[in-house]
């Protein structure tokens, strides 16, 4: 995976899929988050002191957000 912070967006590509990505917005801060291990309640706890967002949905979005790149392989989860 090669990716690269344009701007405050993260843009990304699978060398081996050929795919592109990108991740804009309070995902490319959840993106810098998951450059060391962290779990979503963590990830919950940083973005909810840094934006306005109630925790329970915050939570929620973090978790749908973290699987999604789960299933497309852009991370994995480690224990």
């Amino acid at each position: 995976m090669i990716a690269a912070n344009i701007d405050g967006d993260v843009v990304m590509m699978g060398v081996d899929q050929g795919q592109y990505y990108g991740i804009t917005g309070v995902g490319s801060r959840v993106w810098e988050l998951l450059e060391e291990p962290i779990s979503i309640d963590g990830i919950t706890e940083v973005i909810c002191s840094e934006y306005e967002t109630d925790p329970e949905t915050c939570r929620y979005d973090m978790s749908t957000f973290v699987n999604d790149l789960i299933e497309i392989d852009l991370i994995e989860v480690v224990e």
